[in-house]
């Protein structure tokens, strides 16, 4: 978790989703560490669609707004081409990252700078209306919200600003185009960055070449932790937890449970997303094992179906993570894990425990 000092602070969280749908439920927990650390909390999310909302401590407040942009917004990110920032950014990928600047990354350098300046400004205003002396910026990803709070600092020197890096948003490889926008901007103007994984911190130093890293802190998301228990029975009980997209590779853990032929073998998955139609046609059709897919349930829902049903395995396949909170809440039960070793996962799925 994030150390926090003052709690005569007031601090503006920027999320994805947070409180709302069930995504980012690793922030169930972190929220109760800032309401005590802080006397107001205001959360901007940017889901602005979904109407399921979780309960937040009672000093937090909660405001929706739009992240993505419009396709005449989109247009008028051209007009970036005239940035002395955008420009900055071209440097940087040309004489430090050593890369060929594709269409793809042009447009991404475009589009994101004229975000992070759009959003800027609504951040600014809320800034502005807190009246406070002593504020934090905090967006949870390294995304357009991060450049939006690198922009702001550089006008608002006294506002602290900081983010997290977790996984697709430190590493190029997930990325469509292979790149990352404006990570050293990012690197050189927040207070501090806060890396889930050690991995992340060295990829920063040795692939970046950011010179400025002294500011990336290691800090670990965290689970609580959960009394053990374990059964005599020879019933076995695979368990994954995971939104069902791409990079999770959930169709992949279906696949493996087609194989097996065991009557005393069931599979469970927690979590839906863009794929879940696909993954129950595919079950319903090739797996023979008894199986249960919940979709999303919330994650207090999570843990007491895993003190209820006391699985006996915890698989997760994903082609890239940072280090999966999923299997940190495993792990917290005394599960043992199989796992792809990317990200950050073999700093806790390894030899040692």
């Amino acid at each position: 978790m994030i150390k926090l000092e003052n709690n005569n602070e007031s601090l503006i969280f920027f999320t994805s989703a947070f409180p709302f749908a069930h995504s980012e439920s690793f922030i169930e927990t972190e929220i109760k560490f800032l309401s005590n650390n802080f006397n107001n909390v205001q959360i901007l999310s940017h889901n602005i669609d979904d109407q399921f909302l979780r309960p937040v401590p009672e000093n937090v407040k909660v405001k929706r707004i739009r992240y993505n942009l419009n396709r005449f917004e989109k247009f008028l990110s051209t007009f970036q081409l005239f940035s002395k920032t955008f420009w900055s950014e071209y440097y940087v990928i040309k004489y430090k990252y050593k890369k060929k600047i594709s269409f793809g990354i042009l447009k991404t350098m475009l589009i994101s700078l004229y975000n992070a300046k759009r959003l800027s400004l609504i951040y600014n205003d809320y800034i502005i209306n807190l009246r406070s002396v002593n504020v934090t910026c905090y967006s949870y990803w390294s995304n357009d919200s991060a450049i939006a709070l690198a922009l702001i600092k550089k006008s608002k020197q006294k506002i602290k600003c900081i983010a997290r890096v977790h996984g697709w948003d430190v590493f190029f490889e997930p990325s469509k185009y292979n790149y990352l926008p404006y990570r050293n901007l990012i690197s050189n103007r927040l207070n501090a960055i806060y890396s889930i994984s050690n991995k992340a911190i060295d990829f920063v130093k040795n692939d970046l070449k950011i010179e400025n890293y002294s500011n990336y802190k290691l800090s670990r998301l965290g689970v609580s932790k959960q009394d053990l228990k374990f059964d005599d029975n020879d019933k076995i009980l695979i368990v994954s937890c995971s939104a069902v997209i791409p990079l999770k590779r959930v169709i992949l853990i279906a696949e493996v449970m087609s194989k097996l032929k065991f009557k005393n073998v069931s599979w469970t998955h927690i979590g839906a997303g863009e794929g879940f139609v696909e993954l129950e046609k595919y079950c319903n059709k090739n797996i023979k094992i008894t199986y249960s897919l919940l979709g999303n349930i919330s994650n207090k829902e999570v843990i007491k179906y895993y003190k209820q049903n006391n699985p006996s395995l915890f698989i997760n396949l994903s082609s890239t993570e940072g280090v999966p909170v999923s299997i940190m809440e495993a792990l917290s039960f005394g599960i043992p894990v199989i796992a792809t070793n990317v990200g950050g996962v073999n700093e806790i799925v390894n030899n040692k425990n």
